[in-house]
């Protein structure tokens, strides 16, 4: 009997976890986090060495599968978790995975295709035997984890046998694979507000974390770029303080409007919500990519595709931004019947950004004051909101 307790102390099955339980993420869930960090940084660095439209499409399909890793470990922690030996186990083969896909990832379309497909295969393969073992462990739940099991499996299999095929059929399984993946989970919208408490523990935090994760990436765009200039004089270091200060401004706007508010505690809106972040984050990823060419070059070296993928880039960001709140709580800081339309035509005015005859110092400085004029909103509206002062509003 006592080593049966030993045993259960060690490797413990999965539990439902439930809003009250334990909301800290833990050092292991940071440890995970930071091997998206070596990820990004190299999808980033492919992009800015590429500036072009078939590159960008290329990072946005690997960058997908990037983020679905990281947010299919991480809904599952949500959900259920351990703190135990098996935890550790399976966050360490995760990490074998997406460490693989980040040695493949920057030609993961190209000549290491067969690497990038493997890894993301494995992982795949690992989340849904997490799912299964849950659902032999909790036969109540078992609805809900059969979904993921199945549809994670099947994505699996199809990306499997897209590794083995060159070309379009090779691209085609693997696009078949990621829209299953995309799917799965909306299936269980039901029996996700049946059996399990849609306000959420850890999700807002680890979302959070991730962004952050981004805009770290941004910024090292920005240092790397200083770093490149043999002799930084005044032009530079201006564009490189503008640069710096455009990544700030990311920060401000998303943690002032997002990252501080709980989403709604509604399947549709939970799901909305999670899926939102990737625009954003593909918006702050393109962003940081481009950064560099704002700090070393003139208008006259920097080839077009820069000048609109940073114009895209925060677009994408202020459209996300936009639709996700209304998934979170509305703590009426900001009138969303007011501020919507004015992130929507922040957006509209910086794609136009491009056709300006600026050097690209002038326009990273369009683009931080678009970005300047909703920071002075928010604080403003936060100054005179009842919320000020507070010590516990994050």
């Amino acid at each position: 009997m006592s080593n049966n307790k030993k045993t259960m102390a060690w490797w413990q099955p999965p539990q439902v976890m439930r809003s009250h339980d334990a909301k800290r993420v833990t050092w292991l869930e940071l440890f995970f986090d930071l091997i998206f960090v070596v990820v990004i940084s190299r999808l980033a660095h492919h992009l800015s060495l590429h500036p072009d439209s078939h590159t960008l499409g290329q990072f946005a399909l690997l960058f997908i599968p990037v983020w679905w890793t990281w947010i299919g470990v991480v809904y599952y922690n949500e959900r259920f978790e351990t703190f135990d030996l098996s935890f550790r186990v399976f966050t360490f083969l995760q990490l074998l995975a997406v460490g693989a896909m980040a040695a493949n990832v920057e030609e993961g379309l190209g000549h290491t295709q067969f690497g990038f497909a493997l890894a993301y295969t494995f992982g795949r393969v690992l989340l849904a035997g997490m799912w299964l073992r849950a659902g032999w462990y909790n036969p109540a739940f078992r609805r809900i984890t059969d979904t993921f099991t199945l549809g994670f499996g099947i994505s699996a299999l199809l990306w499997l046998l897209g590794a083995f095929l060159p070309g379009p059929p090779g691209l085609l399984l693997k696009g078949a694979g990621l829209v299953i993946d995309l799917a799965t989970p909306l299936l269980n919208f039901r029996a996700e507000s049946q059996h399990f408490d849609m306000e959420l523990r850890k999700l807002p935090e680890r979302f959070g974390l991730f962004v952050l994760i981004v805009l770290g990436e941004s910024l090292t765009g920005v240092v790397n770029g200083l770093g490149d200039v043999a002799h930084a004089d005044f032009q530079t270091l201006l564009r490189f303080g503008l640069s710096m200060l455009l990544g700030f401004g990311l920060w401000w706007i998303y943690f002032d409007s997002i990252g501080r508010r709980e989403p709604q505690a509604r399947p549709v809106t939970v799901f909305a919500w999670a899926y939102l972040h990737l625009p954003l984050v593909l918006g702050i990823v393109m962003l940081g990519a481009m950064t560099r060419y704002a700090v070393t070059v003139g208008m006259e070296a920097v080839p077009e595709g820069v000048r609109w993928m940073m114009a895209g880039g925060l677009a994408l960001y202020f459209v996300s931004t936009a639709l996700l709140e209304y998934t979170v709580d509305n703590d009426h800081v900001q009138e969303r019947s007011f501020i919507t339309p004015l992130r929507l035509a922040t957006a509209l005015l910086a794609l136009l950004t491009p056709l300006l005859p600026l050097p690209v110092a002038g326009l990273v400085a369009v683009l931080v004051a678009l970005l300047g004029f909703h920071m002075v909103l928010g604080l403003r509206a936060w100054y005179a909101s009842e919320y000020v002062g507070r010590q516990d509003i994050h």
